[in-house]
């Protein structure tokens, strides 16, 4: 029902638009004639006051009468509509005048004073214009009402015949579809009855029309795709086998990508990258950042001494204690051959050397075997804080490499700071 009498009062909607627009045309001529007739009633009547006041006036002014001319300024004053009376002799002089105390719109008139043929002076007169203002606006209320009362009644009438002759037979039509909608059909199994040989009967029987086309259209569609679907599930199911092999086999080339295979430490270039990343967040946070360096000691003795399985064997060893000791938001990464690197974000210079320190004596004291053979195992380390010359990755690489150097130069088996070269430097 809200969809049969939205139509409706769409149409009762522009009809009754077009009349009201055309009623307000009318009524505005109808206000401009009518304004125009009672502007011209008070010029006439505002002048026809001011010329009577004028030849009243005359011998008054021509003997200096000026009591009698305040008594007839003052009866000017008591007419209707008349709120100032100003008189005026020959010299532009004000000899009298009275004046209302009235806030209200108003117009003025001027008659001459003529006497013996000679203008000796002026009556001015202003009359107030409230009296042609309710008129007007008594008649755009009169208007408004009659063009309100006209549009209501078209629009019922309106309403009332496309309803019947319009709106119900497009209903039938919309229901019909609705229904078949609902219940999930692809046409509409009944044709719909054609009452009438107009746009309406036309457009019934064109939809009855469409309707038999789709219906024949649809039962051919279902065979073929009936057929059609039992190959898609055919290729379907090989097209999953080969996606999620080659899932497997993009994770795995992700992974050798940016994983060293050996240690499963992420490799130079994931360390390159995480490395630009967190100097760049350290610097937007103002937070700090330490970066250690370190390799083992001696390395090149352990592979000839025991073999390159042997040697392996404790990077692979190295790698997972470096694992097991930093944090969720550090990166442990191996850099090549025996070179070691360890983001400690969040961390200033004086923690990173407690970790050092950790990681040195726990490597020292870590039993590495091959073959039955206990292989001794140190390491050298240096650490360098993000800040001061050190604001971009080069520089704190270089920085942490040259504490690194240090360390191994004092011996190996230890670690150095940057910042403690920086002042022996200095």
């Amino acid at each position: 029902m809200a969809s049969k009498r939205g139509l409706s009062i769409k149409l009762v909607g522009y009809v009754a638009a077009g009349v009201m627009l055309t009623s307000t045309a009318i009524g505005i001529g109808r206000v401009h004639t009518e304004q125009s007739h009672l502007s011209e009633l008070l010029r006439q009547s505002g002048q026809g006051i001011a010329n009577t006041a004028a030849a009243g006036a005359a011998s008054l002014v021509a003997g200096y009468d000026y009591g009698n001319l305040e008594i007839l300024s003052n009866n000017v004053a008591q007419q209707a509509g008349v709120i100032h009376v100003a008189i005026r002799n020959a010299s532009d002089r004000i000899v009298t005048q009275t004046e209302k105390q009235m806030d209200t719109p108003s117009r003025r008139f001027q008659a001459a004073i003529v006497f013996d043929n000679k203008n000796i002076g002026e009556v001015t007169v202003g009359l107030s214009t409230e009296t042609e203002d309710k008129a007007i606006r008594a008649l755009y209320l009169r208007i408004l009402v009659e063009q309100i009362v006209f549009a209501g009644i078209l629009g019922l009438i309106l309403f009332v015949i496309t309803s019947r002759g319009i709106v119900a037979p497009i209903h039938r039509v919309t229901e019909t579809m609705e229904a078949a909608t609902a219940k999930g059909a692809p046409y509409v199994a009944e044709a719909l009855p054609v009452n009438s040989e107009d746009e309406i009967g036309r457009l019934i029987a064109v939809f009855n029309k469409l309707n038999r086309a789709l219906a024949d259209y649809y039962a051919q569609l279902q065979g073929k795709v009936q057929a059609a679907d039992q190959a898609l599930k055919d290729k379907n199911i090989e097209l999953v086998a080969r996606t999620e092999e080659l899932e497997h086999t993009l994770e795995l080339l992700g992974s050798m990508a940016t994983t060293d295979w050996l240690t499963k430490l992420p490799n130079r270039r994931q360390f390159d990258e995480t490395f630009d990343r967190l100097i760049g967040q350290a610097e937007r946070f103002g937070e700090p950042l330490t970066l250690v360096l370190f390799d083992i000691d001696h390395f090149k003795q352990i592979n000839d001494g025991h073999g390159h399985a042997a040697g392996d064997e404790v990077l692979h060893q190295i790698g997972n204690l470096a694992k097991d000791m930093v944090r969720k938001a550090d990166l442990p990464a191996r850099l090549g051959g025996d070179e070691f690197a360890v983001i400690l974000y969040h961390t200033e210079e004086a923690q990173a050397e407690a970790f050092m320190r950790q990681l040195i004596d726990k490597i020292r004291s870590q039993p590495f075997h091959y073959n039955g053979s206990r292989i001794p195992v140190t390491i050298s380390a240096g650490a360098a804080e993000y800040g001061g010359a050190n604001t971009s990755p080069q520089a704190l690489y270089f920085a942490a490499d040259r504490a690194l150097y240090s360390a191994k130069h004092q011996g190996r088996d230890r670690y150095a700071l940057y910042s403690t070269l920086a002042k022996e430097t200095t």
